[in-house]
């Protein structure tokens, strides 16, 4: 059986076709690449290019548009942006709805929990018991 090669219609290089029926790309990334030129020339966004000049335009970093050089200036105004963003948050932020923090759970560690935990929701028994949650056994317990 004969293979025929084609020739991609973005990236012109030269394939042998994976499906039946006629391919047009070689690649599902030059597929979608033509599409997405077809819908800006139809909007008159960009003017058709040949295939030398898209491959010179990708390997250029300088004249791409959308692509921009780092720059100290960029680095230091995403630094202050982030520094604000977070003093905001920090400042805005309810003491009780912040994040516990490794010092917290350390405090709370040496402090201890109360052994007992009275439940409000349970009303007292007939005797005068009232229910308590005992931490370190995980159960309920009922005491005076």
């Amino acid at each position: 059986m004969d293979r025929y090669t084609y020739d991609c219609n973005y990236c012109g290089v030269e394939y042998i076709p994976k499906r039946r029926k006629v391919q047009k790309y070689c690649s599902n990334s030059c597929r979608v690449n033509a599409f997405n030129q077809r819908k800006k020339e139809q909007r008159g966004l960009s003017k058709p290019e040949n295939t030398e000049q898209r491959v010179k335009e990708t390997d250029q970093v300088d004249g791409m548009p959308g692509k921009d050089k780092m720059t100290w200036a960029g680095v230091g105004n995403a630094a202050a942006g982030t520094l604000a963003i977070n003093l905001a948050t920090s400042l805005l932020t309810k003491e009780e709805n912040k994040p516990a923090t490794k010092g917290d759970i350390q405090r709370l560690l040496k402090e201890g929990m109360p052994k007992f935990i009275l439940i409000k929701n349970i009303p007292p028994r007939s005797d005068g018991f009232r229910a308590y949650f005992d931490t370190t056994q995980q159960i309920l317990i009922y005491k005076i």
